[in-house]
């Protein structure tokens, strides 16, 4: 079943498994990896994680959750890390199930720590207002309508600036010199670059949370959820996240 669910290729997170954390319900580190090869029908070759073009090395003898990000979807299971080396300049790990294959049923998205300027602007009632007025065409007259047009151009054009830390398919983590309420709705101008070619993603989205970045008290992280994305654009996000992860490990092999 294992081997018809899992490829070579498959992008996989790995949470360690801690007695600690769980009973302190900490925030668990999480590492990314890839699939390289299969060793036999209960072990799997894995390329060590790498963080900020470091290698990260895991422990022998440890045990991780892994969520693997195959064709069929979202998978789970437990291993434990039996070996670990280096093979032709690319640091790997053994990888031995501990537990059954399952589907997996969270709705989380692979994350890119990744660094993107951006404009970004806030989403207001008087936006949707204005929006709703020209779209049924509730005006007097024509100099009306066209003040109203003026006005909503002006609303539209209240761009800030802020640099995204992680981004994926299901939203972006950034940081700017404004602190955001929770649940406010905002609208991502995203440069993504894909095959040569910049694309402007401008996407919706709801500050999850803004908190004051550690050591610096004037400048503030806010993670934002995607909200009315559609399917395209999300898979050319997630293609995008992808292409950079290749990038990132063919440069940690010369």
């Amino acid at each position: 079943m294992k081997e018809q669910v899992i490829h070579v290729g498959d992008k996989v997170e790995m949470y360690k498994i801690s007695v600690q954390s769980e009973m302190e319900n900490q925030v668990r580190k999480q590492y990314i990896s890839q699939i390289l090869d299969y060793m036999d029908g209960e072990q799997l070759k894995f390329a060590m994680p790498m963080e900020a073009g470091r290698i990260i090395p895991l422990t022998v003898g440890d045990f991780y959750e892994v969520c693997f990000y195959t064709k069929s979807g979202l998978f789970q299971s437990s291993i434990e890390i039996i070996d670990r080396y280096k093979e032709e300049n690319v640091h790997v790990m053994i990888g031995e199930f501990t537990s059954d294959l399952e589907k997996c049923q969270r709705r989380q998205y692979y994350r890119l720590e990744h660094i993107i300027d951006i404009n970004y602007r806030y989403y207001t009632k008087e936006e949707e207002i204005l929006e709703r007025r020209l779209m049924v065409n509730d005006f007097a007259n024509e100099e009306a309508r066209m003040s109203c047009k003026k006005i909503l151009n002006e609303v539209k054009n209240k761009w800030m600036i802020a640099t995204i830390t992680d981004i994926s398919g299901g939203g972006v983590r950034f940081n700017s010199s404004i602190l955001h309420k929770k649940g406010k709705l905002l609208y991502l101008r995203i440069p993504i670059v894909q095959d040569g070619a910049e694309r402007i993603f401008e996407l919706k989205g709801e500050v999850v949370n803004s908190v004051v970045l550690a050591k610096k008290t004037d400048y503030y992280e806010t993670r934002v959820k995607f909200i009315e994305i559609d399917r395209d654009e999300r898979e050319q996000i997630v293609k995008f996240i992808f292409a950079q992860e290749r990038k990132m490990l063919r440069r940690s092999t010369l």
